[in-house]
């Protein structure tokens, strides 16, 4: 079922906290959702769905959080998403420096 799930195209998704507003497929006419000119068309491309929260764009998408099973829809801006893009590359790039190695006079050299 979960790869019958991943192959498949995405549903379009709803815009529940946009009230009465149609959904919005991720490649499809943003007008609805947002001003034109304003959405960012790379994060719709990603597979983002985009709504507008008291005159805010927002970008959102369905994740699955570990430790749970049903899946919360996560909307951020786009800022805060290219914020958390700088943290992973940091967080890559911390992991991958050399270990420090004791220089201290209680090291075994």
């Amino acid at each position: 079922m979960l790869a019958a799930a991943c192959s498949s195209t995405p549903a379009p998704q709803t815009l529940a906290a946009a009230g009465n507003a149609p959904p919005i497929a991720p490649g499809t006419a943003l007008a609805a959702a947002a001003p034109a000119g304003v959405v960012d068309a790379s994060l719709v491309k990603a597979g983002y769905s985009v709504m507008t929260r008291h005159g805010e764009v927002l970008y959102c998408r369905n994740e699955v959080i570990t430790g749970q099973r049903i899946g919360t829809r996560i909307c951020l801006t786009a800022a805060q998403i290219q914020d958390e893009k700088q943290n992973v590359i940091k967080a890559k790039d911390l992991l991958n420096q050399p270990p420090n190695r004791c220089l201290g006079a209680s090291c075994n050299n």
